[in-house]
């Protein structure tokens, strides 16, 4: 049987693992010896698509032509902040397409690794990601020639993986999880057996390290325009910033001051930041990060003293405000993954290999019980009142649920003569519709007219892989009037995914 791999697809690096049927997890590495893939993609002028270090090096030469943090626009038409397409000699790439490269890259490296076809995958992804985002995540695999075994939330891979690396008492625990581009948190239950089941989970898909870059890009700007220097105007010199203030903020982790000569209008000028003036600028951000840890334990009807650990994951952890201020919270010192860049897949990679069914049943892998995961955002259906017209979310599947789901609900027509209901599925915790996404609509009918107020029963389910379906019956005779798998209108089409997978197969080798 083919091996199965876990994969970290992240938004600003990506990794590939491998978990052999005795547990051992190995984090591949490219022909340059680098285990982190920067989830960049350059398109040169003549030559196959290039991923990597190198695509992120011509970001400042050619930025035109290079894409990167497209996992930020996941189940959308484009990443792009102007909402206008990613076009590159007449080609649009949706965010699916592209993320379908990054997952090419990553699956030749395991082919030359082990001198044989690397097909079947697990992947991960932000646990606040939607059902859409989770389906886009899916056809991104797909058009990459992919099987995507599983969908994995990235906190719980990295829990799996820190919890065979540091065996622990059973408790309750909450892994923090800011990465370059998006920010998770999530708390979860083990139990002594090695169960674990997800409680609560909350974030922010559009919150990473590459937003703190921009404070200091802002930053930047504005020193340099006080010293006759133009960086902004140039798309190189504005790329050319943005890799110096990564520089800056790593180094911020473990220095008191950084610096950097930025380059614009012919000639150079150094900038530097103290760590307390990037902290000044984090001010906002660190606000938004502590009401949406705090929520998120409450959502678990839990308060820190019923923690355990705090684990933190994901390479913006590193940054010293964020460890100061959960350990301010939880009045105790975060614990780290033993690799903050490499974990999540390490993770997906264990899961993967129990999904394979062939570990050693002597190994402690084959013992460990597969995770729980829960909803991440309420479902529910738009309702009508029958008598001010104001329509509203009513949600069937609360957000935190555990998966697979199944509720139901009854409702009714509001008009006498009615011969069917229009179904809006809504993804989103609230009622008001202005905060929630429409992912599938559909007509129920009945077959005839019926009377005001005549019931219909509604099942909303959601399975393993988090694909939610929309089941309605004739609440007086039984018959079913309606079945609507999720349309997502926002990302691509079968037939598209299709003519991308065409695309991207007639690639010879991604660079």
């Amino acid at each position: 049987m083919d091996r199965i791999f876990g994969i970290d697809l992240g938004t600003t690096n990506s990794v590939i693992a491998y978990t052999d049927p005795n547990g051992t997890t190995e984090v591949i590495a490219g022909r340059d010896g680098g285990r982190i893939v920067p989830s960049v993609v350059y398109f040169p002028d003549q030559g196959d698509p290039v991923v990597g270090t190198l695509a992120r090096e011509h970001a400042i030469t050619e930025p035109e032509r290079v894409a990167r943090l497209f996992k930020r626009g996941m189940g959308e038409h484009t990443f792009l902040p102007d909402d206008q397409p990613f076009v590159v000699d007449g080609h649009t790439w949706a965010p699916e397409a592209l993320s379908a490269l990054v997952l090419r890259k990553l699956a030749q490296m395991a082919e030359e690794h082990y001198s044989e076809p690397a097909r079947r995958v697990v992947i991960t992804v932000p646990a606040y990601f939607g059902e859409v985002e989770r389906a886009a995540t899916r056809s991104a695999g797909e058009i990459a020639g992919l099987e995507v075994i599983r969908i994995v939330d990235e906190p719980t891979a990295a829990a799996v993986a820190h919890g065979l690396d540091h065996p622990a008492d059973a408790g309750t625990i909450m892994v923090f999880d800011l990465g370059g581009g998006t920010f998770d948190v999530t708390v979860m239950h083990v139990a002594a057996n090695g169960d674990m089941r997800v409680l609560a989970t909350g974030g922010d898909r559009q919150l990473g390290g590459m937003d703190f870059d921009e404070l200091i890009v802002g930053r930047m700007i504005t020193t340099a325009r006080e010293g006759g220097l133009d960086i902004e105007t140039e798309a190189w010199a504005r790329q050319d910033a943005y890799a110096k203030a990564e520089e800056i903020k790593k180094k911020l982790s473990f220095t008191e001051v950084a610096g950097e000569s930025l380059t614009g209008s012919g000639r150079p000028l150094r900038f530097e930041l103290t760590r307390s003036e990037f902290e000044s600028l984090l001010a906002n951000r660190l606000r938004e990060v502590e009401d949406t840890t705090v929520y998120t334990l409450e959502s678990a009807d839990l308060n820190p003293a019923n923690l355990s650990k705090v684990i933190m994951v994901g390479g913006s952890s590193r940054i010293p405000a964020f460890q100061r201020l959960l350990s301010r919270i939880y009045q105790r010192e975060p614990s780290f993954t033993r690799n903050l860049d490499e974990d999540v897949a390490r993770g997906a990679a264990l899961l993967a290999a129990k999904e394979g069914g062939e570990l050693d049943p002597r190994s402690k892998l084959a013992q460990m019980a597969k995770p729980v995961t829960v909803v991440a955002h309420g479902i529910g259906m738009t309702s009508t009142d029958d008598v001010t017209r104001h329509q509203s979310n009513a949600i069937i599947v609360n957000a935190n649920e555990r998966i697979p789901a199944a509720e139901e609900s009854i409702f009714e027509t509001i008009d006498e003569g009615q011969t069917g209901i229009e179904v809006h599925l809504n993804e989103g915790d609230e009622e008001d519709l202005d905060f929630v996404k429409e992912i599938g609509y559909g007509l129920a009918d009945f077959g005839r007219s019926v009377r005001k107020g005549h019931p219909m029963r509604v099942r909303i389910t959601i399975n393993d892989q988090g694909i939610v379906e929309f089941t309605g019956w004739d609440a007086e005779t039984g018959r079913k009037i309606g079945y609507i798998p999720v349309v997502r209108p926002s990302i691509l089409s079968q037939q598209q995914v299709e003519q991308e997978r065409s695309r991207i197969a007639a690639i010879e080798k991604v660079g």
